[in-house]
């Protein structure tokens, strides 16, 4: 059975496991710069952050855990200027081989259908959104957030 343990963001120290590293070893993600999230409030940063439990082992050496996921979301979350504030949950499992499997693969196989059809996904959401009086970015800063043109951040035309 994992454990759980929170820690401080600032404080946690992270390497990638080596079998992990060679998994990914050939992904090509094009993320040209981390983009401006200071105008997140530290709510938003921790509600992301507790959605995004971080999987690891760990390390021989105190104070350090090694990573058995890829996760994006926590260097994006370092870059805001209140990042110190974070609390990460850490999922502390004895063996590597099954999560790496399990994460690297199979839930990216899993979640594929859904991320083809994410920029409308996100348009529909972010009108609903809007009419229901919600604090929501604005589609400027959300395309920007997806790496995405504003353009693609539409509705499917029906005909």
């Amino acid at each position: 059975m994992p454990k759980i343990k929170k820690l401080s963001l600032s404080a946690l120290k992270l390497r990638q496991h080596p079998t992990l590293t060679t998994v990914v070893s050939d992904d090509r993600f094009t993320q040209k710069k981390l983009p401006d999230i200071q105008f997140f409030s530290i709510e938003q940063l921790q509600c992301l952050l507790d959605s995004s439990p971080i999987p690891v082992l760990k390390s021989k050496e105190e104070g350090e855990y090694i990573a058995l996921a890829i996760i994006p979301l926590i260097k994006i979350l370092l870059s805001h200027n209140a990042a110190f504030k974070l609390i990460a949950s850490l999922i502390i499992y004895d063996e590597a081989e099954p999560i790496i499997s399990t994460l690297a693969l199979i839930k990216p196989a899993l979640l594929t259908p859904e991320f083809r059809s994410l920029p409308q996904k996100l348009h529909g959401r972010h009108n609903k959104a809007k009419s229901l009086n919600l604090a929501v970015p604005n589609q400027k800063q959300l395309s920007h957030l997806a790496q995405v043109s504003r353009s693609s951040i539409r509705g499917v035309k029906r005909t």
